[in-house]
């Protein structure tokens, strides 16, 4: 049985992140060409595993295109609770809105029938967790 944390690691390595997510002090962020170095806030650390195990149970990409995707699920299934996730991820939904509205409101509309992992599951414990009993977690209704 495959847990989180060996589908995290494959999943981080396939898309080119790093392992220490959580660790790093710095993080990129990448749409297509443009890269901007970030400081790894608190609020980040604590919520990246989550974050990137949402990419892995909704199938949406490891892109920009994904990204603004998965802010708008998040954004329906419950996002993480801290007002710096929130501006940062807030403009990603309007981007997406802006962009692709029809498949940013489908990922809103999939999010409202989900649950998202930051309050389904203790986050340190994400890692030890078996993958389909976070996919579970976040089943639509």
């Amino acid at each position: 049985m495959t847990g989180v944390g060996e589908a995290l690691r494959a999943f981080r390595a396939a898309n080119g992140l790093r392992a220490d997510e959580r660790e790093a002090r710095i993080w990129i962020v990448r749409a297509d060409l443009f890269f901007l170095p970030l400081p790894n806030f608190g609020w980040r650390r604590r919520a990246i595993d989550a974050h990137d195990v949402h990419h892995l149970l909704t199938g949406y990409p490891c892109t920009a295109r994904g990204e603004l995707l998965i802010a708008a699920w998040e954004f329906g299934a419950g996002r993480y609770p801290h007002w710096g996730a929130t501006l940062f991820c807030g403009p990603l939904v309007l981007a997406g809105l802006a962009l692709m509205p029809r498949a940013t409101l489908a990922a809103f509309r999939r999010g409202l029938r989900s649950r998202s992992l930051y309050r389904s599951v203790d986050l340190d414990r994400l890692d030890a967790l078996p993958l389909a009993d976070a996919a579970a977690l976040i089943a639509e209704a």
